[in-house]
């Protein structure tokens, strides 16, 4: 039996994909709030070393969780909240269940195809936030740690990949602009089918292999030439893993 591991497990797209996870007999290990905090690295660390020591194996891990905020807001931390919740803790995440992912485990982190520029240093200043700006850039940030993931993780036997749900019904943009929150409503698909392309993504054999890649559905897309850059990646790397006092890791 496969074992997987899912934030935001309790949103539309987590709740579907652990609904497909279950239905083809994976054991589900849910994360989600109020018993697990991504925006919290104490609540993160906390998660990976009960997992690590309950667990001798994991399958797959599936980063969904993120939030959208319109106003600057500091984590428990003193981090920006978007820039902690959908990159930093998935980024820590990650690193502190490296030992158990080690021997054919996969990473998917769900993302966009966004071209913001990745500013850290920018992110963190109240002075110069913008929600459409920082939620984008943390877009951006989560196919950069992807693409550097996959090629450090290949001395684990460990894949990355990242995932584009397009347009879902969810509550993750409840708090923009109501002309985005209409549109988002007419256009949005059922989160039911993308939570069956997290499933075969993370537990079938045909991408076992698989590492390095851009997903919407099952299909391989381009992602933005933007992300791209391997010097930009690995720095991005490094100053992540300083703002979580990460030590060791991938």
């Amino acid at each position: 039996m496969a074992t997987v591991v899912v934030t935001g497990a309790t949103g539309a797209i987590g709740s579907a994909a652990v609904a497909a996870l279950e239905k083809r007999r994976a054991q589900v290990i849910a994360l989600s709030r109020p018993t697990f905090d991504l925006s919290s690295m104490t609540s993160v660390r906390a998660a990976a070393r009960e997992l690590n020591r309950s667990r001798s194996h994991i399958d797959a891990l599936l980063n969904i969780a993120a939030v959208y905020v319109p106003r600057y807001r500091k984590s428990a931390d003193g981090l920006e909240l978007m820039l902690a919740v959908n990159h930093l803790g998935p980024f820590l995440l990650t690193n502190l269940l490296r030992d158990n992912l080690t021997g054919g485990g996969r990473v998917i982190t769900v993302t966009a195809p966004s071209t913001t520029r990745v500013d850290v240093d920018k992110l963190l200043d109240r002075d110069e936030f913008g929600a459409f700006h920082s939620f984008g850039a943390t877009k951006a940030a989560n196919l950069m740690f992807t693409f550097e993931l996959a090629r450090r993780a290949k001395r684990w036997d460990v894949r990355a990949n990242a995932f584009y749900p397009g347009m879902v019904k969810s509550k993750l943009m409840r708090e923009s602009p109501r002309v985005l929150r209409l549109v988002t409503r007419l256009i949005a698909r059922s989160p039911n089918r993308t939570g069956e392309d997290l499933a075969e993504l993370a537990l079938s054999p045909a991408h076992a292999g698989t590492t390095g890649w851009f997903f919407k559905g099952t299909r391989r897309i381009d992602p933005p030439k933007s992300t791209l850059d391997a010097n930009q990646q690995a720095a991005l790397w490094k100053r992540s893993a300083e703002l979580v006092e990460l030590e060791g890791g991938f």
